[in-house]
C-alpha cells in the first residue's frame, strides 16, 4: 500500500534515504506490517508504504521490495537501512542491487556481544560515529589485536554498511541506527490489534492527518532554511574556545582544536568542506565551519546549508492531499473473482496475547519471556520482635492463638503461661534472700 501523495513527497521533497523494518501484529490473525519510511528535511518520519505479510521471509520481503520497486522506480544515490534480518538483506540485494545497503549498528553490536566480551570491544562504536577512514582504522586496529575472529565474523555475518566513513556523501544522512523504523512502529503501535482491512484504513487515516498537519506547518514557516535547522546551527556556535583559527584567505582556513592533541583541520567554505568530513554527510556546518564564519560580520547561515534542508523541500514533501474517504458500508461493490477467507489459523496460546514486545539486554530487558520464579513464602518483613525476616512484629509466633491450627496455638500459649509463673516465682525467691519487703508479695 503506497498512496501517491507519499511516493511524489518522498522524490521531491525528502533525501534519498529510506529505512525498512516490520513489526509483529497483535491482533486475532497474526503476521506483521511491514513499512518503509523516509526523512524529510526537518529530520520528521516520513511514511512511504506498507506491506501485510506473513512472517519475515526471503519470499516475502522480496515480494515487498519489488512492489517497492514499481512504486518508487529509479531512485539516484538511494540508500536503504535495515536490520540484521537476512532474509531483508538478501531481498534488497536482488531487486535493488546499485543502492548503499546499510545495516543498523544496534542491532549488529546485539549480536556481536553475545560473541566477544571486554571492555576493548566498546571501541566498535566510536569506530562506527568516525567520519575519517583514519580515526575508524586507529579504533578498530584496538579491537583486531583484541581478537583476530573479529575480522572473519563481520566479513561474514555483516559485510554490509555500517560505519559512517563508508557512507556516500551525497546522501546527507550519517544515522548509523536504525531508529527512523522504530519511530514508525511507535507511531503506529496501538493500532495492531485492528484486522488487516481496518488497519489499512486505520494507517491512511493517520498519514491523512499527518500530511495535513505539516502542510499548514510548512504555509506558516518564513525563510529560505527551515527555522529548526537554523537553530541547531545557531546553538552549536557556543563552547568553541577550544578552536582556534589560522585564515589563509577570505573563504579557506585551518582551525587547530587545543582540547585533542591540537588537531588541525582545513575549511574550505566556498566548498563546504572540511577535512573532518562531518559538513559533508550531514549538509550543515561543523564545529570547524562555524568558529571561522562567526569571524565574519553577520554571517547568513542558510548560505552553508544543503538543499535538503530548505523550505522548498519541505513544502514539495507535503504538498500532495490524501483523499477523504467514506466508511465501508458505503464503498461500492465490486466482483473481484475470487472470495477472500481469513488466514489460516496456526494455534493460538491459552492465554492473553502479548501486547508488548521483548526487550533486548541493549535496552534494559532480559530479551524473553519471564521465568517463572518460586512462590515467595512470606513478606520480606523483619519483625521488631525477634529481628528476623518473614513476618511483622504483629505476626510474630509467640503473640497469641490465631486461625489455623489450634492445637499449636494452644500449646505455645500453655508453654508462655507456665514461664511466666517460673520467672514470677524465681523473683519471689530473689527478694526473700535479700531480705527485702517480700511479705506482702504473694506467688
Amino acid at each position: 500500500m503506497a498512496l501517491k501523495p507519499s511516493i511524489d513527497g518522498f522524490l521531491a521533497g525528502c533525501r534519498p534515504y529510506l529505512s525498512i523494518d516490520s513489526t509483529a501484529l497483535n491482533g486475532r490473525w497474526r503476521g506483521h506490517l511491514a513499512a518503509c519510511t523516509a526523512l524529510d528535511g526537518h529530520n520528521w518520519m516520513f511514511p512511504v508504504a506498507i506491506g501485510f505479510i506473513d512472517g519475515e521471509t526471503e519470499e516475502n520481503w522480496t515480494w515487498f521490495m519489488s512492489q517497492l520497486n514499481r512504486a518508487l522506480g529509479s531512485v539516484p544515490n538511494l540508500a536503504i537501512c535495515t536490520d540484521a534480518c537476512k532474509g531483508l538483506e538478501n531481498a534488497v540485494k536482488k531487486v535493488f542491487p546499485h543502492v548503499e545497503q546499510r545495516e543498523c549498528f544496534r542491532h549488529l553490536m546485539a549480536n556481536f556481544t553475545k560473541k566477544f566480551k571486554g571492555d576493548v570491544f566498546g571501541r566498535m562504536w566510536p569506530a562506527a560515529r568516525a567520519y575519517r577512514p583514519e580515526v575508524f582504522s586507529h579504533h578498530m586496529q584496538k579491537v583486531l589485536v583484541a581478537s583476530s575472529r573479529v575480522h572473519e565474523y563481520l566479513s561474514t555475518y555483516h559485510s554490509l554498511k555500517w560505519m559512517r566513513c563508508s557512507f556516500n556523501a551525497d546522501i546527507k544522512c550519517d544515522y548509523i541506527n536504525n531508529n527512523l523504523a522504530e519511530s514508525f512502529n511507535n507511531w503506529i503501535k496501538d493500532y495492531k490489534d485492528l484486522p488487516v482491512d481496518e488497519l489499512a484504513d486505520t494507517y491512511r487515516e493517520l498519514l491523512m492527518k499527518l500530511v495535513y498537519k505539516r502542510r499548514r506547518i510548512g504555509e506558516k514557516l518564513r525563510g529560505k532554511i527551515i527555522p529548526a535547522v537554523i537553530q541547531q546551527i545557531f546553538n552549536r556556535t557556543r563552547g568553541l574556545g577550544h578552536l582556534k583559527v589560522g585564515k589563509s584567505g577570505n573563504g579557506s582556513c585551518e582551525v587547530r582544536d587545543t582540547s585533542k592533541n591540537s588537531l588541525r583541520h582545513v575549511v574550505k567554505v566556498d566548498k563546504h568542506e572540511c577535512t573532518c568530513l562531518e559538513w559533508q554527510h550531514t549538509g550543515k556546518p561543523c564545529e570547524h565551519a562555524l568558529v571561522f564564519l562567526m569571524g565574519r560580520r553577520n554571517p547568513k547561515w542558510v548560505d552553508y546549508v544543503h538543499n535538503y534542508f530548505s523550505l522548498d523541500k519541505f513544502r514539495a514533501a507535503y504538498v500532495g492531499e490524501i483523499e477523504p474517504m467514506t466508511d465501508r458500508s458505503q464503498w461500492p461493490h465490486v466482483d473481484v473473482g475470487f472470495d477472500m477467507d481469513a488466514p489460516i489459523d496456526k494455534g493460538r496460546p491459552p492465554r492473553r496475547p502479548r501486547k508488548q514486545r521483548y526487550k533486548s539486554a541493549l535496552e534494559g530487558g532480559k530479551g524473553g519471556p519471564k521465568k517463572k520464579e518460586p512462590k515467595q513464602l512470606g513478606s520480606q518483613n523483619r519483625c521488631k520482635r525477634c529481628n528476623e525476616l518473614g513476618h511483622r512484629q504483629a505476626g510474630f509466633p509467640l503473640n497469641g492463638p490465631k486461625k489455623g491450627n489450634y492445637i499449636t496455638n494452644y500449646i505455645l500459649h500453655y508453654f508462655c503461661h507456665v514461664m511466666n509463673c517460673f520467672q514470677l516465682y524465681a523473683f519471689c525467691i530473689m527478694l526473700q534472700e535479700e531480705k527485702t519487703e517480700s511479705k506482702n508479695i504473694s506467688c
